[in-house]
């Protein structure tokens, strides 16, 4: 095969049944969207590379695509949305009246080795909220919104959360700088718990080691008392310590007592550095790796030169989502929709007005119908091979009569009516 029609390393084509899902799985998201309040956002694919390199994460950093543009410009394909809405919201939405639900379907590229669930070009389903001072109210509704979707589509799912914020109290408490901060949640997230108390260790004593490392092995029941038992090293950052572990005890209880299945995990940080306090992650059964994730990201807007603001949202991988949503009931409820295949042999203007006349009025109903010419048993085979579950065949009979003649692909009934009654037939047949 000709190298020119071969695809980069972690693309995919997407063609037949798998375009299907895809498009079926981001109207679906849309739908939920919608109905719970958010509103569409659009932003570029390629961004200015220091809006992501401010507040990312290192790991996102090193796997971002960058280059320069014909005027020297650095320039990178977005790695995620969330820095965008931020820039976004900034740009052209400060003045809207707050809160501000945002939803967003978005491609995003990162340089990592491809496996199961993860590709370099990837697919984002996102909600944002903006300037809700009714933390758990914002973080219930992002969440919920996730679970009406997920729960709409068949997918089996938990919900996985961990605080970040206390974490970042510690070490705030212990001064250790922003970038050191980033690191050693990076080494969490990833689980490498030795490398991070070897980090730790080296450059701030086996104290600070073992009270930052140690929240990892809490149970939320007694973070607490792990909070009292170091209330003097926290000084000034006991409360905001406390805060976040009430705000996260309260947020599962509310979650569960709403229906959700969520449970609490002391090592879940999650690899964005920009992220502040609540954070969750979504599994699904069957998959070993998360299909989707967020949290608190709270005045991240003074990274870049804006006013505090409090901030929440979480974004789904269509991709991953794709590998757990049973393929066939979303294949086979599609089929359950009436598609018609309008078969023109009377091939001049007088028939292409009727034939296309006819195919408007079955849009009107929502009912898909696109119109063929050629002879009446090819096409006739090609429906069948192409799912339609009628045909409409018009020829120069039909059209001198008013008429149409209606086949049901599916019964191999065939009758000729009057063409003002083709709703009726097609929709009751």
């Amino acid at each position: 095969m000709a190298k020119f029609i071969q695809i980069p390393r972690g693309t995919r084509d997407l063609v037949g049944s798998d375009a299907e899902i895809f498009e079926y799985l981001v109207d679906s998201f849309k739908r939920i969207a919608r109905l719970n309040g958010f509103k569409p956002i659009i932003t570029p694919t390629i961004e200015f590379f220091e809006l992501f390199s401010r507040k990312s994460g290192e790991e996102i950093i090193r796997s971002m695509y960058v280059f320069k543009d014909k005027a020297g410009r650095l320039i990178a394909l977005r790695p995620e949305v969330t820095a965008s809405i931020v820039r976004a919201y900034l740009r052209n939405l400060i003045g809207e009246p707050k809160p501000i639900l945002l939803y967003y379907v978005s491609q995003c590229f990162r340089y990592e080795e491809p496996q199961r669930g993860r590709y370099r070009e990837f697919w984002q389903l996102g909600l944002e909220v903006i300037g809700d001072k009714d933390k758990l109210n914002s973080d219930l509704r992002v969440v919920l919104t996730i679970n009406e979707y997920l729960e709409g589509i068949n997918v089996d799912h938990q919900f996985i959360v961990g605080n970040v914020g206390i974490y970042r109290t510690f070490m705030e408490s212990l001064k250790i700088p922003q970038e050191d901060q980033d690191h050693v949640l990076h080494l969490i997230d990833k689980n490498l718990i030795d490398e991070a108390n070897e980090f730790l260790s080296k450059k701030y004593g086996s104290k600070a080691t073992n009270i930052i490392t140690g929240i990892a092995r809490i149970d939320l029941d007694n973070l607490v008392n792990y909070i009292n038992e170091y209330k003097d090293i926290l000084g000034t950052k006991y409360n905001s310590a406390l805060d976040h572990v009430n705000d996260t005890i309260r947020f599962i209880e509310y979650a569960r007592g709403l229906g959700l299945n969520i449970k609490y995990e002391p090592k879940l940080v999650r690899g964005l550095a920009y992220y502040t306090g609540l954070i969750y992650e979504v599994k699904a059964r069957g998959l070993d790796i998360s299909i989707g994730g967020g949290g608190r990201y709270d005045n991240l807007t003074i990274v870049y030169g804006g006013s505090p603001e409090f901030m929440t949202g979480a974004a789904l991988g269509l991709d991953r989502i794709m590998l757990v949503v049973d393929k066939e009931s979303v294949i086979s409820s599609r089929r359950g929709d009436r598609r018609v295949i309008v078969v023109l042999m009377k091939d001049d203007l007088e028939g292409y007005r009727y034939g296309y006349t006819i195919v408007k009025m079955l849009h009107s109903r929502g009912v898909t119908a696109s119109l063929h010419t050629g002879r009446p048993s090819k096409l006739l085979s090609y429906a069948s091979k192409k799912d339609y579950t009628h045909a409409v065949i018009i020829g120069g009979k039909e059209v001198s009569e008013n008429k149409v003649t209606i086949k049901n692909l599916l019964t191999g009934k065939q009758e000729t009516i009057d063409k003002n009654k083709i709703i009726e037939s097609i929709i009751e047949s």
